[in-house]
């Protein structure tokens, strides 16, 4: 995976190839703080002490994120691994495993690259294994066939086609009815994949075990690469994202839980995959809304199969050093792309926030909801440094911005570095990268918060969610009323601590 920019150097030779990037970014800082004039330097800041005090909070939070998920990387995970690795064969692995790949118009060679992938590790275990295909079309089943009668492996896995008519959830669904005809043990196993994934070397030798270590583990998921093709910047954003994804999840994996279970390869006990509610989830889950009623769900099937296990107060665990990788293509609008991306993401991720709060403790861990709670805070609390920053520059400072400024790039630049020694390689746009995800990023989750029931596909996938009607005038001013309304309440907030002239 020759476009795959993380993990492809070591540590020594990360922190070396940071040293110029840390270097222009804190002689930046030292530069404008250096040619600042002394009253520049003597502005009042007691004015925004209080956002002072809810970034060091801010910052607490990021530090706590960070100690957790080293533990998690580097004591408890390496004694699960060790202690799963002691198990027998017929312990390690199931006697059955079940892949179920819905794929819709994709590429042949992403195709062909997934499904070889998926045919070389099934080589690597002992366990029985079948494969649900879930295309839309005759000629994508047919390219499954050739793929899978050319490789060595083709004895040894067994085809059965689905057809997917009413889009990927219901496609799904329709995989797991008939699976459900089949008798299962407690140690078979589904993996549910999408069809632009590529399985990384040994991510069924990784993960399968956990689940004969642990016999109350329902579901794991794995380490996201990002094999990006097109812009460069988008390769980088993307990149950039998943760094940050993979400390997050290691530091939830430390309560025995997660907030996701990934549509892009998780694995689940087969027992929990047939049951009644567990499908319906995929086929027809919806959350009620005080305005646009019920709320059916097109896409976020991962947020629905995961938020099913967490009713149930289910162990789930992420595996840090198993890999899969993601085929993506920024096409011709690579900022429309990243903005459509974080819609659908954030979308999914706010249509199940809500409801994992109301189950409170009783099913979840306390860390973990209280992790729910504050992806509820942080798409405001990002905001409110930048807006703060720029409203104190008009009315008390224009030096008042260059101080932030300093500040961002002091503080930046060490966040991006801890994502170093994690296994990002640091690159010199990273800061306008991580400002632009974390700014715009609040942005947009502020805009799908009052736009939940816009859901859509992108890339080659069709819309499914009839979003080219037109809404009701209502339906249609509300919500932007709703987010006039948070603003205004936002930028009422920083007034009344940051004051005016």
């Amino acid at each position: 995976m020759e476009n795959s920019i993380r993990y492809d150097v070591s540590l020594g030779m990360r922190l070396l190839r940071a040293i110029p990037v840390v270097a222009f970014y804190f002689g930046l800082a030292l530069l404008i703080f250096f040619f600042l004039p002394d009253r520049a330097r003597a502005i009042p800041l007691k004015s925004i002490a209080v956002l002072g005090l809810i970034g060091m909070w801010r910052y607490v939070w990021l530090l706590t994120h960070c100690v957790r998920a080293a533990v998690y990387e580097y004591l408890v995970y390496p004694k699960l691994q060790f202690r799963a690795s002691q198990l027998s064969d017929s312990e390690k692995y199931p006697s059955r495993l079940f892949f179920l790949i819905p794929t819709f118009k994709e590429k042949p060679n992403v195709t062909r690259s997934m499904f070889n992938s998926v045919l070389n590790e099934t080589v690597r275990i002992p366990s029985e294994v079948t494969v649900f295909v879930n295309s839309g079309s005759e000629s994508e089943d047919q390219l499954f066939r050739q793929v899978h009668q050319s490789h060595p492996a083709s004895d040894q896995v067994k085809l059965q086609f689905v057809r997917q008519t009413s889009g990927k959830r219901q496609g799904m669904a329709d995989c797991l009815y008939a699976l459900s005809e089949l008798s299962m043990d407690d140690s078979d196993i589904v993996a549910l994949m999408d069809g632009d994934t590529v399985l990384g070397k040994g991510v069924l030798e990784k993960c399968l075990p956990l689940f004969g270590l642990r016999p109350n583990l329902d579901a794991v998921t794995t380490d996201n690469i990002s094999v990006t093709e097109g812009n460069w910047l988008y390769r980088k954003w993307y990149t950039l994202r998943f760094s940050m994804r993979h400390r997050y999840m290691k530091s939830l994996s430390l309560s025995g839980q997660l907030q996701v279970l990934t549509g892009r390869f998780s694995l689940f006990r087969a027992k929990e995959c047939v049951k009644p509610e567990f499908i319906a989830s995929l086929e027809n889950d919806r959350i009620k809304h005080w305005l646009h009623g019920e709320i059916k769900f097109v896409t976020g099937d991962d947020k629905s199969t995961w938020y099913t296990l967490l009713k149930k107060g289910s162990e789930m665990l992420y595996v840090p050093d198993a890999i899969i990788y993601c085929m993506e293509d920024s096409g011709p609008t690579p900022v429309r792309m990243s903005i459509q991306k974080m819609h659908r993401w954030f979308g999914n991720m706010l249509r199940n926030n809500g409801r994992a709060i109301s189950l409170g403790m009783g099913s979840q861990k306390t860390f973990v909801w209280w992790c729910h709670v504050d992806q509820r805070l942080s798409m405001f609390t990002s905001l409110l440094g930048p807006v703060s920053a720029l409203w104190a520059s008009i009315w008390l400072s224009p030096y008042y911005l260059l101080v932030y400024a300093i500040l961002v790039l002091l503080v930046r630049t060490m966040y991006i570095l801890i994502l170093t020694l994690e296994g990002h390689r640091l690159s010199l746009v990273d800061i306008p990268m991580l400002l632009y995800t974390q700014w715009i990023g609040s942005i947009v989750k502020i805009y799908t918060l009052f736009h939940l029931h816009q859901q859509r596909w992108n890339s080659h996938r069709t819309n499914m969610d009839g979003s080219n009607e037109r809404e009701p005038v209502l339906d249609y001013l509300i919500p932007k009323m709703e987010m006039i309304l948070c603003y205004a309440g936002l930028l009422t907030f920083v007034i009344s601590v940051v004051g005016s002239k």
